[in-house]
């Protein structure tokens, strides 16, 4: 499992970052620490170049969308 895709999909569902740590932490899922998840968080704004995490949830809702809209369209042609 990508962690880095756990994490977004936790954020997603409206999980802060300490309940990420301990829902990590729950599963066992390592590592689990709040200032790790903090750190992916920091990458994954990074390659999303993202500034805040409030722009890494519209960018990610924007990705999201054009992925259901090309799907959408490849199934009308």
């Amino acid at each position: 499992m990508d962690i880095r895709k756990k994490i977004i999909m936790l954020l997603k569902e409206g999980n802060t970052q300490k309940e990420i740590s301990n829902i990590f932490k729950k599963e066992e899922i390592k590592p689990n620490s709040l200032s790790i998840i903090e750190k992916y968080l920091k990458e994954i704004r990074e390659i999303y170049k993202a500034k805040t995490m409030f722009h890494l949830a519209f960018i990610l809702i924007d990705e999201e969308y054009f992925i259901e809209e090309e799907a959408e369209f490849e199934n009308h042609i």
